[in-house]
């Protein structure tokens, strides 16, 4: 080893021997992510919180990020030569995108350090699974004309408005959410990033049934919901900066 990193051809050939041992072949719903009822995919899905669980536990979660959020710490070399030795193997499929990129990444990014020790090593054992909330009704691609907006209230902000098509918005944990939150400045200047668990009082998320009967993407509905400013990301009005990242992040994935 130099530096103590694990050279890449030594890091492959041991991921390969665990891959072997721990993951099962290539699953139907790994490649398709379809399920043929809300039961099949909720059985999907745990099962997909337990693979990753068990890649954490075999210290192969999170290969490029530091160490002291539960990763790795190692190049996208070895991240490649692991994901090589993966093909053909069951892995979570569901925990790529978003929860990986863009919503990990973001965190990542620009999160303090006690908001990243919070969500990122859940996130790597497969506790927490996040969407991006960023489209909203009748806002089409300017993602700068959001209404949904964070007034604020001592140490914490009241969010409301809505957000749509949101995939898997239904069965996950944790969302990334731009909001408005200054009326007085132009658009691109108002807006601010939150974190919001899905689960919280005033949160509603319905489903969207499309012609063919799926249903996986979803609208919310957010009521007074209460956010502690410790769940904010970056400067107030800061928003359209992490934004642009955010979304670059999701083109990368």
């Amino acid at each position: 080893m130099s530096d103590g990193i694990e050279p890449v051809e030594l890091f492959r050939a041991r991921a390969r021997d665990w891959i072997k041992a721990n993951l099962g072949p290539l699953q139907a719903w790994d490649r398709t992510q379809h399920c043929k009822d809300d039961e099949e995919e909720l059985v999907a899905v745990a099962r997909d919180r337990a693979i990753q669980r068990k890649i954490f536990d075999g210290g192969f979660a999170g290969i490029c990020m530091p160490r002291e959020y539960g990763g790795l710490g190692l190049s996208p070399e070895h991240n490649r030569a692991f994901n090589e030795e993966l093909s053909g193997h069951e892995y979570p499929s569901r925990f790529a995108v978003p929860t990986f990129n863009p919503c990990a990444s973001t965190i990542l990014e620009f999160c303090t350090a006690e908001q990243k020790a919070a969500h990122l090593p859940a996130i790597l054992k497969g506790e927490e699974v996040w969407v991006q909330l960023l489209s909203e009704p009748g806002g089409g691609s300017d993602v700068a004309g959001i209404t949904t907006s964070a007034v604020r209230n001592g140490d914490h902000w009241i969010l409301n408005g809505s957000k749509v098509w949101t995939s898997r918005a239904w069965w996950a944990d944790w969302g990334i959410i731009l909001a408005r939150t200054n009326w007085e400045v132009p658009k691109h200047q108002g807006m601010t990033v939150f974190l919001v668990p899905l689960r919280a009082p005033g949160v509603e998320i319905q489903r969207i049934v499309r012609l063919n009967g799926e249903s996986e993407a979803c609208q919310e509905f957010f009521t007074d919901v209460i956010i502690p400013d410790s769940d904010r990301v970056g400067d107030v009005d800061a928003g359209w900066t992490i934004g642009t990242r955010w979304m670059f992040h999701e083109r990368m994935g």
